[in-house]
């Protein structure tokens, strides 16, 4: 029997949540994005062939995209944020069994979730009203969106359940999701390779395409997005097919499974340390010896325990070529002209995606784990002003940086054209221009957020830049001219101003706390 002790958390937090003011503003702010996003084609729905199919497959991705973000940050931390405020003792004691716990902790984000897509659906609907889009495909789209997040708060407790660190579980929410969407894909290109070497029989290809298939099903990113699917034309399919299925099932059996293990995993109740990256898995001896503190010892501490030191370096260099040298085989295999040209664009672009991924990563912890293990008080005692401590903590993440810096110079050097090529598209033309200024906006708002949030800065931070962009380009009818590039652009130097002076005023605030 359920008692009233399962439920007390859950009502507690949902009460908590409804007497938020950002929770229903948020809410109305999103169901204001999509009221503008449907004036914004009406008013230039010439420029669409089918305005209310295109506005609201932009509605779709824009949802997908918020709520892989949030099965990133929202549900993969329910459990281990008690766990890390050592808080899971006391809900013991007030009686709060394993079932309770997962419940006040993960419905109420899921809850949320579904709240924040439910509030979109009277919208959403006058979407049919331009043409292009019917009542049944909207209600498909929502079935299948709603029923991702149930499989996402799903997986998110049971990684929680098992995880002690919120970063950890983070990291491998992120490795599963990464696996579902790209996985498939490379694993048919292997199948493929493999059949082309005659190493596999035609049934065995086709056995493998037919469970890939099943794998690339169980997300929105075919269920909504391929030729055949819910946003396709004249789609006339189940609203309960297989990706909800699917979703629901697994998030039910994962919720299931964090249950059945929540009390080996969470039966002795240990203090998390601050973090000491890959320097942890060797003794003392051998790190001292070969590492010793340099001159600056506040980078030395950043580079070793925030980015993992030399050790990770070494790691990624070797992996890096490792890597890129699989890659490299595969493209002499292909081609029989500008090799050469080939390699080094890969390795360019390669790297440059590397960079543009890990530096927001380490941007939002720069700050926050000295926050959380309240050591910025200590550091700002130090004869240094805060722009001293600033500077000198990113100088620390910066050697982490050179295997990517390497392996993109040894890819410029042999293709030095299409270096030349991504840096004129970059530096001189008005689109490469205002990603980068949108880029460099996201880091301060990364590093922002961050100072003020407990977990969740590097998603929220993408979140609030992309949002917006999505309304600049609809605006533009998808195709932005110069002038209207100068907007966005002047808008994110002066957000970095403010932002700059911000972050500034922040860290002295916390530093007298």
């Amino acid at each position: 029997m359920l008692g009233r002790q399962t439920f007390a958390l859950v009502e507690r937090s949902l009460r908590v949540d409804t007497r938020l003011k950002r929770t229903h503003f948020v809410r109305l702010a999103f169901a204001g994005l999509i009221l503008l996003l449907l004036a914004q084609v009406q008013i230039g729905i010439n420029n669409y062939s089918s305005p209310g199919r295109d506005v609201f497959r932009n509605i779709c991705w824009l949802n997908f995209f918020l709520l892989n973000l949030a099965g990133l940050s929202f549900f993969s931390t329910a459990i281990t944020e008690e766990k890390e405020e050592m808080t899971l003792g006391l809900l013991r004691m007030a009686g709060i069994g394993p079932l309770g716990v997962l419940l006040g902790k993960v419905s109420p984000r899921l809850i949320s979730a579904v709240l924040l897509l439910s509030v979109q659906l009277p919208f959403t609907f006058l979407a049919i009203t331009l043409g292009g889009v019917n009542t049944h495909q909207i209600m498909a789209a929502y079935v299948a969106l709603l029923t991702f997040a149930v499989m996402l708060a799903g997986l998110g407790s049971f990684i929680s359940t098992i995880c002690e660190r919120s970063n950890v579980a983070v990291s491998i929410m992120t490795g599963i999701l990464a696996g579902l969407y790209v996985g498939p894909v490379l694993a048919h290109k292997a199948a493929d390779g493999m059949l082309r070497k005659k190493w596999i029989l035609a049934e065995t290809m086709g056995s493998i395409d037919a469970k890939l298939s099943y794998i690339e099903g169980s997300t929105p990113w075919i269920s909504l997005f391929s030729e055949r699917g819910i946003l396709s034309t004249n789609f006339n399919g189940p609203l309960l097919g297989y990706q909800p299925l699917v979703g629901l099932i697994t998030g039910t059996l994962f919720f299931g499974l964090a249950w059945a293990i929540f009390d080996a995993c969470t039966r002795n109740e240990i203090r998390v340390a601050p973090a000491r990256g890959l320097m942890a898995l060797f003794s003392k001896r051998v790190t001292a010896g070969g590492n010793r503190v340099w001159n600056n010892a506040l980078a030395w501490k950043d580079f070793n325990f925030l980015t993992g030191g030399t050790i990770a370096a070494s790691i990624k260099f070797v992996s890096y070529i490792i890597l890129m040298g699989s890659m490299a085989v595969l493209i002499a295999r292909e081609l029989r002209s500008d090799l050469m040209d080939s390699i080094g664009g890969t390795l360019i672009l390669s790297m440059l995606t590397a960079l543009l991924v890990e530096i927001p990563i380490y941007l939002s912890r720069i700050f926050r784990e000295e926050l959380r293990w309240q050591t910025w008080a200590d550091l700002v005692l130090l004869p240094h002003s805060i722009g001293w401590l600033v500077r000198n903590k990113l100088l620390g993440i910066l050697p982490t940086f050179i295997p990517a810096a390497l392996v993109f110079l040894f890819g410029a050097i042999i293709s030095p054209g299409f270096l030349q090529d991504t840096l004129r598209k970059t530096f001189l033309e008005a689109q490469g221009l205002y990603l980068l200024s949108q880029y460099i906006l996201g880091l301060h708002l990364i590093v922002l957020l961050s100072l003020g949030v407990k977990w969740g800065a590097l998603p929220f931070g993408i979140a609030l830049v992309v949002v917006p962009n999505v309304i600049f380009v609809a605006a533009c009818g998808m195709r932005p001219t110069l002038w209207q590039y100068a907007i966005p652009i002047t808008a994110a130097v002066v957000i970095c101003g403010v932002s700059q002076k911000l972050i500034g005023e922040k860290l002295r605030n916390l530093a007298s706390t």
